[in-house]
C-alpha cells in the first residue's frame, strides 16, 4: 500500500489540481507514472480527500454563478415558475450534460477501470485527445450559449473523458467550441459540469473508506487538500485566461507529443 509521506501527499495535491482541470489528461499521465516509474496509486483516503480539494476549487471560483443558480431555482419553485427560469433552465442543462457520465460511470465502471492497465491505449486516447483539441484552432469563434442538443453532446464528452488519456476538462470544452458555444461559456458549462462529476467519484469510493484514515494522517491529508484546492484554483484562472487569448491548440500539442511518446515506449 502507498503511504506517502506529507510532502509527497503536497506534490500529489498539486498534479492533482492542475491536471484536474488544464486538458492534459491526469489520468493518462497516471497511468504512464505507474508503468514507468512504479508509483502507486494513493490510497483511497487520500484519493477522496484531493477530489474534496478540486471540488472546493471549482465551488468557490464559481460561487457567484452557484449562489445565482441555486437562488434562481428555489424562486422558480416557489412562484411556480413565475420567476428564475433562467437560472432553472441552466440548471436543468447542467443535469442534462450530466446524465451521460452517470449512464456510462454505472455500466461500464469495471471495463473502465480495466482501462487503466493498458498504458499503450491510454497513449492512444491522450494522442486522439490532442489532435481534437488542436483542431479547435480552425473552429469559427462562435457567439452562443449552451443548448439542450449541446449539453446532452458535451455530457457524452465528458462520459468519454471517463477513459484514461482522454482530458475531461479539454474535450468537454473543444466539443462547446465545436459547436458554436462562446469559448468563456464552453469553459464555465464545463467546469460547472465537472462538479457532479467530481461528486459522483467521491461517492463511489466512498464504501471502500471505512477504516483506512488514522488520526496520525490527518494532517497529511489536510496538506494534500489544500494544495490540491490552491492549485485547481489556480488552473481554472489559468485556463480561462488562455481561452480568451486563443484556444487549446498548444495544450493539444502537447498532449500529441505525450500521446505519441507513450505509444513508441509501450
Amino acid at each position: 500500500m502507498f503511504n506517502p509521506t506529507t510532502w509527497e501527499t503536497m506534490l500529489l495535491g498539486l498534479l492533482q489540481g492542475l491536471t484536474e482541470f488544464l486538458p492534459v489528461s491526469s489520468s493518462g499521465h497516471l497511468v504512464f507514472a505507474q508503468r514507468l516509474l512504479g508509483i502507486e496509486e494513493p490510497g483511497v483516503a487520500l484519493e477522496v480527500v484531493l477530489h474534496l480539494g478540486t471540488l472546493l476549487a471549482v465551488i468557490i471560483y464559481y460561487r457567484s454563478d452557484l449562489v445565482r443558480l441555486v437562488g434562481g431555482v428555489m424562486r422558480w419553485i416557489a412562484t411556480r415558475g413565475g420567476e428564475g427560469r433562467s437560472e432553472a433552465v441552466y440548471t436543468g442543462l447542467l443535469l442534462l450534460g450530466t446524465l451521460p457520465v452517470v449512464v456510462a460511470g454505472f455500466l461500464l465502471r469495471s471495463h473502465i477501470e480495466e482501462a487503466f492497465q493498458y498504458p499503450r491505449s491510454a497513449a492512444l486516447c491522450l494522442l486522439c485527445t490532442g489532435v481534437f483539441m488542436a483542431s479547435s484552432r480552425w473552429f469559427r469563434r462562435g457567439k452562443a450559449g449552451v443548448r439542450p442538443p449541446s449539453a446532452i453532446l458535451i455530457g457524452i464528452f465528458q462520459a468519454i473523458a471517463l477513459l484514461p488519456g482522454v482530458s475531461r476538462s479539454g474535450s468537454t470544452i473543444t466539443s462547446g467550441l465545436m459547436l458554436g458555444v462562446d469559448a468563456r461559456e464552453a469553459a464555465r458549462f464545463s467546469f460547472l459540469l465537472s462538479i457532479p462529476a467530481i461528486l459522483g467519484a467521491m461517492i463511489v469510493s466512498l464504501p471502500e473508506l471505512a477504516g483506512t484514515v488514522s488520526t496520525g494522517g490527518l494532517g497529511s491529508l489536510a496538506a494534500g487538500f489544500t494544495m490540491a484546492a490552491v492549485s485547481g484554483y489556480s488552473a481554472i484562472a489559468v485556463l480561462l485566461r488562455l481561452l480568451r487569448k486563443g484556444d487549446l491548440a498548444l495544450f493539444g500539442v502537447y498532449c500529441i507529443l505525450v500521446g505519441g511518446l507513450g505509444l513508441f515506449l509501450f
